[in-house]
């Protein structure tokens, strides 16, 4: 199975994540995922640790999952 996004810790007190699928783009830009992103890498959106958990909730509420 193919995930709809990459996300890892940069082990800072961040993560990183990455839409890799345009049914996750579009989730990620209708759901407004940008308001939490602290910072953005050439291949990543960066946000803080502390939201990763309920997003992932979210990501996987939504029937979408992540690459492995």
């Amino acid at each position: 199975m193919n995930g709809d996004f990459v996300y890892t810790s940069a082990n800072d007190g961040t993560s990183l994540i990455r839409p890799v699928t345009a049914r996750a783009e579009t989730w990620f830009k209708e759901n407004n995922i940008i308001s939490k992103v602290i910072d953005n890498t050439e291949d990543y959106y960066v946000i803080k640790s502390v939201d990763g958990p309920d997003l992932c909730k979210k990501i996987r509420e939504s029937g979408m999952d992540f690459t492995s």
